[in-house]
């Protein structure tokens, strides 16, 4: 319906009738469905993901290495060089690069890892007797029937991740294959990955382009932020927790500073795996008093990332809270396991970051949405700009 307002035509609002259905169901009911739906979503990611593992992966570990080299191949671009050319120096740069570190590092630690592991063995051993003869003094059944217990849990896990590691084909072919397809994606990404995302675009409608355009971009910068802090961090912790087992003489100082760097690609649970090695084989090596130094240390130093090192070098790319962090790794771990664990917090870091953008325009269309009423400047009309600034 229309009304005559000083010889314009405007549009009048009517409102509609009265629902027979109560206001708190009809909402209730359209939160209901759309959670099943994102359920069903969800139950059918899971399953797509366990079927395409050995290509998703590669995916999503070219994507992550192209955050790091996509800025330097930029970089050459701006300054002359050929996108072939910029992007096989920055690619071959870093093969250089982790071939050394590879070549620097194995040889060393190799052997350390499995001193690692009989330490912590002793560690555990030593752990155990301190459950029955320290304070709290619990017999020794009930410590064999926890340990007993654990045991039975791991075996049948590290089963389970076996199984499903080698059907089908066996575990080198598949790290080998997910290698070699992981770098053709990487290289790719970084020579043509604008070109690829003009490809995508042209999917989509005209109109949604722009907008589809930017959020890409925000989540790009979100997910380049997460893993070059993340990187950034692990690296400040595994120096900072190697100092510190040096000045109090622990053994095994190299495969725990590679431990705290990898952990921390898995937030919250691997500083905690991280610190309780250290701890162990401090228990060992040094006993009861250095265990507990390191893991105050252990302590120390998270929370200097948590509250330093990590705004600074994150700074706003990335924001989430602990319990966002470990109800994703939660969730990803039942879909996906290890795999799963280790993407779900930049995965969910960049749905957040694409929720923000949309609020954001959300809220400025609604700022727009007054001023735009008040633009008409039309007296008496059926809703005035007031009116619409309190809707």
């Amino acid at each position: 319906m229309t009304a005559t307002v000083a010889g314009k035509n405007v549009p009048t609002v009517s409102s509609p009738p009265p629902s027979p259905v109560p206001g708190w169901l009809a909402s209730s009911t359209a939160y209901a469905w759309r959670v099943l739906v994102l359920g069903a979503v969800a139950y059918i990611a899971a399953i797509a993901f366990g079927r395409l593992e050995l290509i998703i992966v590669p995916v999503v570990a070219a994507l992550f290495f192209s955050t790091v080299l996509v800025p330097p191949a930029r970089w050459l671009r701006r300054h002359g060089l050929p996108p072939l050319a910029a992007t096989w120096v920055v690619f071959l740069a870093a093969l250089l690069v982790v071939a050394g570190i590879v070549g620097g590092l194995v040889p060393s630690i190799s052997g350390e890892f499995s001193a690692l592991g009989k330490e912590l063995s002793k560690g555990l051993t030593t752990f155990q007797h301190w459950l029955e003869n320290g304070f709290l003094h619990l017999s020794h059944r009930q410590v064999t029937n926890f340990v007993d217990s654990a045991k039975k849990e791991l075996n049948t896990n590290r089963a389970k991740l076996i199984k499903g590691a080698l059907s089908g084909v066996t575990l080198v072919l598949q790290g080998a294959g997910a290698t070699l397809l992981t770098m053709v994606l990487t290289f790719f990404f970084v020579k043509d990955g604008e070109d690829i995302g003009n490809w995508a675009l042209g999917l989509a409608a005209e109109s949604r382009a722009p907008d589809l355009r930017a959020v890409g971009s925000e989540a790009w910068a979100t997910l380049g932020g997460y893993v070059r802090g993340t990187a950034a961090n692990g690296a400040v912790n595994a120096v900072l927790i190697s100092i510190g087992l040096l000045g109090l003489g622990v053994p095994l100082v190299a495969p725990i500073a590679v431990l705290t760097f990898v952990g921390g690609f898995l937030p919250l649970v691997g500083a905690i795996a991280a610190g309780l090695t250290a701890a162990l084989v401090a228990l060992v090596a040094k006993g009861f008093v250095a265990a507990l130094i390191v893991v105050g240390m252990t302590v120390v130093i998270h929370n200097i990332e948590g509250y330093l090192v990590g705004p600074l070098v994150l700074g706003r790319a990335v924001k989430l809270h602990p319990i966002a962090v470990l109800l994703a790794l939660t969730i990803g771990t039942i879909l996906g396991g290890i795999i799963g664990a280790f993407l779900a917090v930049p995965a969910t870091a960049v749905a957040l970051a694409v929720n923000e953008h949309y609020r954001i325009r959300r809220r400025q269309a609604l700022a727009a949405t007054p001023a735009a009423l008040a633009a008409l400047e039309l007296p008496g009309s059926a809703v005035s700009p007031e009116e619409a600034a309190g809707q």
